[in-house]
């Protein structure tokens, strides 16, 4: 089945008549709408819900709603009073092996606040009268309302199936549909009911009356239980927007900074002991100002004090030799008296060269007298002190850079005054949610106990039955029949049971196939196994054991029921269109990515994504646009206070 148009008029947000075409190709399956938030996505939505089930579907604002009176909530409050309303939806479907061309058309005027749909449904172009009539009938073989959910959902709400008893009520309604168990179902409820009738036919005077009291209270136990039932279908449907209304409303705390009030002193603390920590640094730093370190600056004098040092040292030891030299010079000449002549005057040019030298040395200016010991081991101290500085320059960038990372935070943090008032919404609609949610608790211990009386008053209900003459052939004939009728039902039910145990490991392999494959990263968990018995998921990490749902990221959740949702679309067989509203809203970047990637062109033949304008845009709109068939924008007009729906996009 693919979508081929869908054409609104006065439903909704939409004033006047609006069509959208929706072909798409093999390799260009999706169709992307964008909306603003209130502009109109999940009218959409509703719409093809509405069109193929009327009173059995599962819109967003209808529970608790008589029909007529959704549908008269459903018309555009600025249409005028005659102007009616109604949808249109074409589509092909293959049957007996021949694709065909439908168009199923629902329209409804509004009276005295209630509303009267008539159906029209074309086949090639025909108006087919039969399929027109008997069209509740007839949608299962197209969409059955048990798996519509697998095909049309809200992105918002779809973590919620992630939770083990959503799940597996997910998994049990699709396993029901996919296999036909529902027929096996009300088969053994058929069975039931005649063999009561047979029994009932020989009840004798003397349990008559009891039997009669029996069947009363039955009648009043299943009143009782499809209220109850009601109720609970109400509170779930509340619980889930409950949900979305707390995680906007804890969003809204967070992107306030309002969770981080109560980090304000830790921050502080840290923030003094960083403080502490620079002004001992200073300290530190001071220190080595007043030792040897800044001597390191002036090298160059250092140098030249060493110098002139051995120089005034080597003048102080020429001046005290200076005597001693001239008599050894003239004592040395003497002894040479009777040398060669050349001999002698070499040994006097080598004597005025070194009086000479001792000349120059006579006339330096001393004027440090000082030992050049004083400067041991100075070089190394300056050193040591230039490295333990560099360590403490070091260590003040990084404690100087974090505390500008804390009084940014601190800075971050808003005065609780200016924030009490979300705080104090999260805290309401947290309490709303805990209500809600102990209402269906006990909403379903009630359904419990009503079960229970049930099955206690049938039980009783069965005895009196039989409590008959045992002789006559009639009661022989009636508990014989009552016997196969037993037998019968334990078959059916050995057998409903024997093909879920063989169907679903191929499920627990598909969901977990689904769930690799958005995941693309290291492996979360082993294996997945699906209760046979109550449907129940169970995750298993990479050691083997049990992991509760619980410890699942809010992003891994929604991945894991996404998972749920194309396995079992998948196990179906069926070649449907997947339409998701809000297909993103509460996922962070990364798992925005693996959707985007990895499900949204490969979720069916058809796909339609109705989107706000934080979600598929930027490189998530890049990185889907090769597999975009068609572009919508919906957009709200206030002048017009309608929507409109045209080609383009953000």
């Amino acid at each position: 089945m693919i979508f081929e148009s869908l054409t609104l008029k006065n439903f909704g947000i939409y004033r006047g008549e609006h069509s959208v075409d929706l072909r798409v190709t093999e390799s260009k399956p999706v169709i992307l709408f964008g909306a603003l938030n209130g502009g109109g996505k999940t009218n959409f939505l509703d719409a093809i819900q509405l069109v193929l089930y009327g009173k059995h579907a599962k819109c967003s604002n209808r529970p608790g709603k008589a029909y007529s009176k959704f549908l008269a909530s459903c018309k555009n409050h600025e249409a005028p009073d005659v102007e009616d309303s109604g949808i249109s939806l074409s589509f092909t479907h293959r049957t007996d092996n021949k694709e065909r061309h439908f168009r199923i058309e629902r329209r409804w005027k509004v009276h005295n606040d209630e509303g009267k749909d008539h159906i029209s449904v074309f086949c090639d172009k025909v108006l087919d009268q039969h399929l027109s009539d008997h069209w509740d009938d007839f949608v299962s073989e197209f969409i059955p309302l048990s798996l519509s959910e697998l095909f049309f959902f809200d992105g918002e709400k779809i973590e919620d199936l992630a939770q083990p008893q959503r799940s597996a009520d997910m998994i049990r309604t699709g396993i029901e549909s996919l296999l036909g168990l529902d027929v096996l179902s009300q088969l053994q409820i058929d069975l039931t009911q005649l063999d009561k009738k047979r029994k009932a036919g020989n009840v004798d005077g003397s349990v008559k009356e009891k039997v009669a009291a029996c069947e009363q209270e039955l009648g009043k136990i299943n009143a009782e239980l499809n209220i109850v039932k009601k109720n609970i279908a109400d509170i779930e449907h509340n619980l889930s927007d409950a949900n979305i209304s707390v995680n906007r409303a804890r969003e809204a705390v967070r992107n306030a900074g309002a969770h981080l009030i109560e980090k304000r002193d830790e921050i502080k603390f840290e923030l003094g002991a960083v403080e502490s920590k620079l002004k001992a640094n200073r300290a530190e730093q001071v220190k080595l100002a007043a030792g040897a370190r800044p001597l390191g600056l002036i090298k160059d004098l250092i140098e030249q004090t060493k110098v002139q040092i051995k120089l005034e040292t080597r003048a102080k030891r020429a001046q005290a030799l200076q005597a001693e030299i001239t008599s050894y010079n003239n004592s040395l000449l003497t002894a040479l008296a009777n040398a060669p002549a050349t001999a002698i005057e070499a040994a006097k040019a080598a004597m005025q060269a070194k009086q000479k030298e001792l000349d120059e040395l006579g006339n330096v200016e001393c004027y440090l007298n000082t030992d050049i010991s004083i400067f041991n081991g100075l070089d190394e101290r300056i050193e040591q002190e230039e490295a333990q500085y560099q360590k403490l320059v070091t260590e003040k960038e990084a404690l100087l850079k974090q505390q500008s990372n804390l009084e940014k935070q601190l800075e971050t943090i808003p005065n609780y005054e200016s924030v009490q008032h979300i705080l104090k919404d999260l805290a309401d609609k947290e309490a709303a949610l805990t209500i809600l949610d102990s209402e269906l608790q006990r909403y379903k211990l009630l359904q419990e106990q009503l079960q229970y009386r049930k099955l206690a008053t049938d039980q009783r209900y069965n005895n009196l039955l039989t409590q008959q003459n045992k002789d006559s052939f009639e009661e022989k004939r009636t508990i014989r029949v009552s016997e196969h009728i037993s037998n019968i039902k334990s078959t059916l039910r050995g057998f409903g049971e024997q093909l879920v145990a063989e169907n679903i490991e191929h499920l627990q392999t598909l969901v977990k196939q689904k769930f690799d494959i958005l995941g693309r990263k290291e492996q979360l968990i082993s294996r997945l196994e699906i209760s046979p018995h109550n449907f129940a998921i169970t995750l298993f990490g990479t050691n083997g054991n049990p992991i509760e749902s619980g410890r699942l990221s809010a992003g891994e959740r929604q991945l894991l029921s996404v998972a749920i949702l194309w396995g079992l679309a998948e196990a179906s067989g069926k070649e449907l269109p997947t339409v998701i509203d809000t297909p993103m809203g509460r996922l962070d970047g990364k798992h925005r990515t693996k959707l985007i990637e990895n499900y949204f062109p490969f979720a069916g033949k058809q796909v339609l994504l109705l989107s706000t304008d934080e979600e598929i845009v930027g490189k998530y709109y890049q990185a889907l646009k090769p597999r975009v068939n068609s572009e919508y924008l919906i957009d709200f007009k206030h002048v017009e206070r309608s929507s409109t729906i045209s080609e383009g996009y953000f």
